[in-house]
């Protein structure tokens, strides 16, 4: 019997190491009151950078008061939940501040996401307060108190109360669809937090790091950007919103990143240039889906220093396993979710809840100080999926992940699929994985997902979607299919292998398989590649540019088409920005595509781009 086990004895305290001279924080028991330890150690370092803003430590304390301050006027008391309507921003961070300071739990939503479903999610979590960003409108979906947070500077009103929180108290309540999409409210402590970013041995936060954050604070990898930074005296830089892969790169530079996270599909989706650009950080993150092995063993051969495959599930606080990287794996390897961080204990176990030895296949469960307390609201699915631990003797829980593992024999962990991928065709169970794993191998390509459907008959169809590695030529489908049929059971082969230039992402990073399952669904009973429709382009840019966009949204498209009803989002956006500019030497501003009515459009767009790109060279040459 094997259990994956790295428990750390004094998990529950916060407490940085000795590092570069500085002396250890003290032991902390909430977030607040770590904020506070950095507060009075480094007054007047840089903390928060927005744009052209910034604010030292001190000052940033100070305007998280002023906050509090509205907030308590606007009655917000110990253990409420006070939601946060905004994007990324300075203002977003200091709102989160105010309302830990004040023992509250801070509900952060979406503003891309529908208005019924924030509604939704703002009456489960009892929200009476809504913070704003100073000068925004208030959301019409919202019809309770809204408070307005600013950064300018001013005196905190009255004296605010300091409530002495408990580690176990609530610090946030984030929202994650299910399998059933319905919202669940992943309720998550103040010492989960901690135990994240304290003595991170995946990352080990120091005061003279400059930490990225480009997560949308309705996700989960929020919470390492933000309080890794805030916590160890490190200094946050917040990503503009919409940042294009360009961005990303610039700012690292601009800025000196030494922290990054990405998620994992973002990360796959680099080039070489830019890989080799970020190689200058301290340590690149990654997590949320499956790191393609071509993409990581580019970036450390490029001068990585350090690559971090990161895992884990909302309900256990951002990051479960880890595997880090300093050299470059194996050719064609699958990256490992890695080993347990400090204060998580992992079990690999049968249908039956028996531990299963090494290199057998069985469903994640993950225990620690890192797990939520729970679903807001919800004890039937906190008890199905927050369930004792048989291996504890404190009568702690472990959360059942649903995520298929195997254990290698130096204790890291290697993702095989989702248990809920399993499907039954002609009677046989299959399980999903297997098949993307099969493409994958069999085609040489960089990242595969298989979608099932039901046919009008009712029979079951199996579609595939490719993504080939940057630079190397697309496999044929008709042969890849064929190599197939020699690996797999004839159930197992998919009508149709589509190949793509990324796969659809949701906020969270995740494969995106219900827009996949949409396209596949539109595909059914057709037949021919994903090709532009009507008349061919005659000239050899609009070809190019319109067979790189008819991959990347994997249909059918015409020039007048627009990008975003064909099917595209803001990644795939990003993603095509980085494309033209590695094949077509242009840089692509990402609100073009925003503002260009049709394909057509674009096109004409970045042939102008295109044609401008000598004059302005000719013109650097005469300066």
């Amino acid at each position: 019997m094997t259990l994956s086990m790295q428990l750390s004895a004094n998990a529950a305290g916060f407490a940085s190491v000795v590092r570069n001279g500085f002396p250890p924080f003290p032991a902390a028991a909430s977030v607040p009151q770590a904020f506070a330890h950095a507060v009075r150690a480094f007054p007047d370092r840089r903390a928060l950078v927005d744009g052209e803003r910034s604010w030292t430590y001190a000052q940033l304390d100070r305007l998280s008061d002023l906050a509090a301050s509205t907030l308590c006027a606007k009655g917000v008391v110990r253990g409420q939940g006070v939601g946060i309507y905004m994007d990324r921003s300075a203002e977003a961070v200091v709102a989160m501040l105010a309302i830990l300071k004040l023992g509250a739990m801070y509900v952060p939503f979406d503003p891309a996401a529908p208005d019924e479903r924030l509604a939704s999610q703002a009456r489960g979590a009892m929200v009476r307060v809504l913070a704003i960003a100073s000068g925004s409108a208030s959301p019409s979906w919202f019809k309770d108190a809204v408070a307005e947070i600013g950064v300018q500077a001013g005196e905190a009103s009255g004296v605010l109360p300091q409530p002495d929180i408990h580690p176990l108290e609530l610090a946030y309540v984030i929202h994650t669809s299910g399998s059933t999409n319905e919202a669940k409210g992943v309720c998550v402590t103040h010492r989960a937090i901690l135990d994240l970013v304290a003595g991170a041995a995946y990352c080990s936060f120091v005061p003279e790091d400059v930490v990225y954050h480009g997560m949308s604070i309705a996700f989960d990898g929020s919470t390492f950007e933000i309080w890794g930074a805030l916590l160890s005296g490190a200094c946050l830089v917040v990503a503009p919103p919409a940042v294009s892969i360009q961005g990303i790169v610039e700012l690292v530079e601009a800025q000196a990143i030494s922290v990054l996270l990405l998620s994992t599909g973002l990360f796959n989706a680099l080039g070489r240039e830019a890989l080799q650009r970020l190689a200058r950080v301290r340590v690149l993150l990654a997590g949320g889906d499956v790191m393609s092995p071509h993409s990581a063993s580019q970036f450390l051969a490029g001068g990585g220093r350090m690559l971090v495959n990161g895992y884990g599930p909302t309900e256990v606080t951002t990051f479960s396993h880890c595997h880090v990287m300093t050299a470059r794996p194996e050719p064609a390897a699958a990256v490992p979710i890695g080993t347990p961080i400090n204060g998580t204990a992992a079990y690999v176990l049968d249908e039956h809840g028996a531990a299963l030895p090494v290199g057998a296949e069985g469903e994640l469960f993950v225990a620690g100080t890192g797990l939520a307390q729970g679903y807001l609201g919800n004890p039937a699915l906190t008890a199905e999926r927050f369930v004792p631990d048989p291996f504890a003797t404190d009568g702690s829980r472990m959360y059942r992940t649903g995520d298929l593992v195997r254990q290698a024999p130096d204790g890291a962990l290697d993702y095989i699929g989702r248990i809920d991928t399993q499907v039954k065709i002609r009677g046989f169970r299959v399980e999903l994985g297997e098949i993307e794993t099969c493409l994958r191998r069999a085609g040489g390509l960089d990242d595969a997902c298989v979608i099932h459907l039901k046919s009008a008959a009712g029979s079951s169809v199996l579609f595939a979607y490719g993504v080939p590695r940057p630079g190397a030529p697309v496999p044929s489908e008709g042969p890849l299919l064929e190599q197939m049929r020699d690996l797999l059971p004839d159930y197992m082969l998919p009508r149709r292998v589509l190949f793509i230039e990324a796969l659809p992402l949701t906020i969270n990073g995740k494969v995106d398989r219900r827009e996949l399952t949409a396209r596949a669904a539109a595909l059914l009973g057709q037949a021919g590649p994903a090709l532009p429709s009507g008349e061919e382009p005659g000239d050899p840019l609009t070809r190019s540019l319109m067979l790189a966009l008819g991959d990347l949204l994997g249909r059918s498209l015409a020039p007048t088409d627009n990008f975003f009803d064909a099917g595209g989002d803001s990644l795939t956006a990003m993603r095509f920005c980085a494309q033209v500019s590695e094949e077509h030497d242009i840089h692509l501003p990402l609100v073009a595509l925003f503002e260009a009515d049709s394909l057509g459009q674009l096109v004409e767009h970045i042939r102008g781009l295109k044609a401008a790109r000598p004059v302005a060279e000719e013109q650097a040459d005469a300066l």
